[in-house]
Formats: structure tokens, sequence, C-alpha cells
């Protein structure tokens, strides 16, 4: 099994590249945050610093989850066919998840020794800012060990494997003989998706009253791990909450299309995004998860800044929050680019045929800058929904305001930068994927 899944990594590379991306990440940061615990068990940075380093880990590992299921679940499904095509001939179910987790174990395995290096030369860097900073003692260095690298390639692929389960599940459930069929796009969200969602939304509710009613220091990390916990009910309810956002974003689009029935791209794209819901939640999700983070940490740094006195704890505070910023605007980005870029290229049939019922080339980008600005608003909308709770409760705990203070010089770009990303991720892919002769991509498989 190993030697087929090193065959389809070197057939298709680039339906690797997004999963490379999150593995070498989520290896790096635990590599960067397991040195720091390691430099701090060995008394060269003090405890401070472990416990830094463990708040640091606790986020990457939960980004790593949600970034690397994100982009493993698109990974298995550009193979769908493939996985199809292998079960029709009589590979069994097992076998087709053990062939993903060797995927998974080879990439990670491919992209642990950079991150190594990287989360080696990370972990001085940042000792060195602390100590600058006075949050790290002078003189504090790093304890070189082998422990956090290993420790860091053992919990991805843990991450990675686990995964699988989730991601491979569509693929192989059902009949080998009906295999073929079910490669295409199923509209419906299942019951237990819905309700799982719908628990961790209302588990949600607590926390927020909670971190509402808790000292400053407690509330900066409740705030984060409430919006972690928001962007997981998202991502189980993504379809319908797409559908929903597609609903009322598309609607200009819409009356436009009825009264100009000429020139109805925008209405089609609205409507097409809107009759792809699990397809258009894919695309949202990563957005809304970068907006929403940015979101939060914009309003709580801001907030913390205008409560916090000169020299205080707290202003040692809003410097890590922003790399902490940094870290997860990196996953996020990651999972936006992947994923919007593996939506589009696996549409470049549906262009052909576009293409062969007439429209052109010129018509098609007009659609898909369309659907890449219903896309982003669709994100956007999501990412400031996620983030209004928390942010609103770290607010009355810090200053007694439910209006938490968001600068628009910090906030904006982080917003427009979203946007950009995902206007610009689109379209760059579109252009390629129709720029191929529409009979030669209406017979790729």
């Amino acid at each position: 099994m190993l030697r087929l899944a090193l065959g389809v990594l070197r057939s298709r590379p680039s339906s690797f590249a997004g999963l490379a991306a999150a593995l070498l990440l989520a290896v790096t940061v635990i590599t960067l945050f397991g040195s720091l615990i390691a430099t701090a068990i060995d008394g060269g940075g003090g405890s401070r610093l472990g416990l830094i380093g463990g708040a640091f880990g606790e986020i990457a590992m939960l980004m790593a989850l949600f970034v690397v299921a994100n982009t493993l679940a698109l990974a298995v499904r550009q193979q769908a066919r493939a996985m199809a095509l292998l079960r029709t001939t009589g590979a069994t179910p097992q076998q087709i998840k053990r062939l993903v987790r060797c995927q998974v174990l080879l990439v990670t395995l491919l992209v642990s020794p950079p991150a190594w290096l990287i989360g080696s030369w990370g972990v001085r860097w940042f000792l060195t800012e602390l100590v600058a900073r006075d949050i790290a003692p002078a003189g504090a260095a790093v304890s070189w060990s082998a422990g956090p690298p290993l420790i860091g390639t053992a919990a991805t692929l843990l991450v990675g494997v686990g995964a699988t389960k989730i991601a491979a599940r569509r693929t192989v459930r059902g009949r080998p003989s009906a295999a073929l069929a079910q490669t295409t796009e199923q509209g419906r969200t299942g019951w237990l998706r819905t309700i799982a969602g719908l628990l961790v939304l209302g588990g949600a509710v607590p926390l927020v009253l909670f971190t509402s009613r808790q000292p400053v220091d407690k509330s900066v990390q409740l705030a984060l791990l409430g919006t972690l916990l928001l962007m997981i009910a998202v991502g189980l309810l993504g379809p319908l909450l797409a559908r929903l956002a597609m609903a009322l974003l598309g609607l200009p689009f819409r009356l436009s299309g009825a009264r100009h029935r000429g020139e109805a791209g925008g209405a089609l794209a609205a409507d097409n995004l809107r009759g792809h819901a699990h397809r258009l939640s894919s695309a949202v999700v990563p957005i809304a998860l970068l907006v929403g983070l940015s979101t939060t940490f914009a309003a709580v740094t801001a907030t913390l800044e205008q409560v916090a006195p000169p020299g205080a704890y707290a202003r040692s505070d809003i410097w890590l929050r922003g790399v902490e910023l940094a870290m997860l605007a990196g996953f996020g980005a990651v999972a936006t680019v992947n994923t919007l870029a593996s939506l589009t290229v696996a549409r470049r049939r549906e262009y052909a045929l576009l293409t062969l019922t007439g429209a052109t080339r010129r018509q098609l980008m007009r659609m898909l800058g369309t659907e890449a600005a219903l896309t982003a608003s669709a994100g956007v909308l999501l990412g400031i929904a996620v983030a209004a709770p928390m942010s609103m409760a770290f607010s009355v705990a810090a200053t007694g305001s439910l209006i938490p203070v968001v600068p628009l010089q910090t906030y904006g770009p982080l917003v427009l930068g979203s946007v950009a990303l995902t206007v610009l991720t689109i379209l760059v892919t579109g252009a390629r994927a129709t720029s191929e002769p529409a009979l030669s991509a209406v017979a790729a498989p």
C-alpha cells in the first residue's frame, strides 16, 4: 500500500500541495512551542516561558486539527474517481482508508525535516524577542532536544491519521458498484452533523457568559478558545449557513438578472453557489476562519491596549497576541488558498461544458469574479458573526462595555486582505482552468 500511495503522490503532486503546507505548518509550530516548554523545564527561561509554550501549543494543535482535516478532505475528494475505480476492481473500504493513511504518513515524513529546521530557527528568534521585551529572563537560551521535533511529527501524524476517518468516510461507504456514481457532490447535510453543530453552538453560549465574568488575563485566552469553538460549529453547519448567506447576499444579483436577461452572469453565479451549498461551505468556512480569528484578535488587542496601563503585565500580552495572530493567520491563509484553488480547478469540466454551449471566456471570468465576490462576502459575514460574541464578552470583562474597541487601521487591512486573497485565488486559478481546450477538459477524468 505504501508503494501505491507513493505512486499517487508522484503522479499528482499538486493535489497534495495544500495538505503538505498544512502539515508543514503544524509540525513547525509544535516544534517551536514544544522547544519553549523544553527550555522552561530545563530551567533556561523561567516558568512563564512554559506557560507561553503551553498556551500557544494548545491553540496550534486545535488549528492543526481544523486545517489538516479540511485540506485532507479536499485531497481525498480530488481522488474520489480513482478510489471509486479501485473499489469497483475489488479494493475494500479498509484498503482505501489504509491508502489515505499511507499518503498522510508519506507527506508528513516529507515535510518534517524542513519543518524542524524552521521551528528550530523560529524558537530562537521568538526567545530573543521575549528577552528583549522582558518577558523572559536575560541570557535565556534554547535548550536543544530531539524531543520537540519528534513530538511535532508524531502529534501531526496522529491528527492526520485521525482526520482520515472523516475524510475517507464518504468515499468508502456504499456498494462498490455505486462508487462511481457517488463521486459527484451530495447535496444533503447529514442529520448527525446538524445535531452536532447545534450542540457545539449551544455549548458556546455558557462559555460566552463565563468569559464575560472572568479577569482580563483569563478572558483573553477564553475569547480565542470560544472563537475556535464557534468556528467548529460553523464548520459543522457550513452548508446550511452558506445557503442562508447566499440567499441574502445573492438577492440583488438575482433581481438584476430578472431585469436584464441578457446580462445575467451575476444571477447565474448566485444561483450556482446557492445550489451547491456543500461546495460553497468548503470555500466559505476557511475565509470565515481567517476573518473570525483576525476580528477577535483585533478587538481583544485594541481593548487590552485601552485598559492596560503602561508597563503592566497585559502590555506584554499584546505583543504575544500579535505573534499568535500571525500564526493563526498563516493556518487560515493556507486553508483558504488550498480550498479555493482546489474547488475552482475541480470545476474545469463545468467550465468546458459552458463553453461548448456558447459561453465565452470573458463571460466565464465575469461569472467567476461574481462568485469570488459573493464567496468572500459570505465568508466575511460568517467570520464577523463568529467573532462578535466572544469579542463582546471580552469587552464586558475588560471594560464593562458591550462594544469592543475595533481599530479600523488594523481591522480594515485584515478584512480587505482576506477578500483580496479570496478573489485573486479564484480568478488566477479560474483563468488557468478555463484556458484548457473545452473538448479536452470534458474528456478528462
